[in-house]
């Protein structure tokens, strides 16, 4: 197998290479999206990026568009889309009339039909959206990937500066505020690092393994007592080890290449688990 993938270096880099960033920066991010309780935020931004990805393959087909543009416009769509989503969500915040979960309820099902609704339009382009929407892809363009790993080194910069920042306003708003941290500008950061990482990870990976790169390394880590600081770099380096082994999976196995990466992902959350409960249970033993 490692002889195979040796020889096919050059074909499978790229894939590889996406996967392993992608999972990476999105299982970092994931930390705060499932500490602060708004997985659905994540699972909306990937249906929403999704709509976005189609809708350029429809307009490419229908308009017969070619060249840079037809390559462009759906990963282009896939943020504005997720973007305006975001702003939607700080905007409207917790009205009593029309909460958070009601948008975000809107932004999951209305994508998604409008998804079933366009696909069968662009049958050239059914394979791609097919991709988009399971993570079946087993090649990444060069663009895509280096979309990813621009975005994805402006987030763990902005990370790296004001880590304090993003954890004291993510975990304690309201003492946060009274210390003078801009909590409002750092969630807008926030939540746009979330949305432009998910949609350009949606358009090289597909929406399933954006979603679950997201979520489970980040469930696999919360509540170790291994420090804040470690659950960040455990949920990243587990994360890029999902991205990397579905992808080797996969080519194992004949499998999807998204499906398996959310195997894998999801192996590594029961292995930590396992673990811990594991170690808990000799820890008590022992006292």
């Amino acid at each position: 197998m490692w002889e195979a993938i040796t020889m096919n270096w050059l074909l499978f880099r790229d894939a590889i290479l996406a996967a392993i960033i992608s999972g990476g920066v999105l299982a970092l991010l994931g930390v705060y999206v499932v500490a602060r309780r708004i997985v659905f935020v994540s699972a909306a931004l990937s249906q929403v990026s999704a709509l976005g990805v189609v809708l350029g393959f429809f307009l490419v087909s229908t308009l017969t568009l070619g060249g840079g543009l037809a390559g462009i416009l759906p990963v282009g769509l896939a943020l504005i889309l997720a973007l305006s989503a975001v702003l939607a969500l700080a905007w409207i915040g917790d009205s009593p009339s029309l909460g958070r979960d009601a948008v975000l309820g809107i932004a999951f099902i209305v994508p998604t039909a409008l998804v079933l609704v366009l696909g069968p339009k662009i049958p050239s382009e059914m394979h791609s959206v097919e991709q988009i929407l399971h993570g079946s892809a087993v090649l990444v363009r060069p663009g895509d990937l280096y979309a990813i790993a621009a975005a994805g080194a402006a987030v763990l910069i902005a990370q790296f500066v004001a880590f304090r920042g993003f954890v004291f306003a993510s975990l304690d708003p309201q003492v946060a505020r009274t210390q003078g941290v801009p909590v409002r500008i750092l969630d807008m950061l926030l939540f746009a690092s979330i949305a432009i990482m998910t949609g350009l990870v949606t358009r090289a990976l597909g929406a399933m393994p954006t979603f679950a790169l997201t979520v489970l390394p980040a469930v696999a880590v919360l509540g170790l007592r291994i420090g804040l600081r470690n659950v960040f770099i455990l949920a990243a380096l587990i994360g890029a080890a999902s991205g990397a082994g579905g992808f080797i999976v996969a080519y194992m196995m004949d499998w999807s290449v998204g499906a398996s990466q959310t195997l894998v992902a999801m192996g590594f959350l029961l292995l930590v688990r396992g673990a811990t409960v594991a170690a808990r249970a000799v820890g008590a033993r022992n006292l």
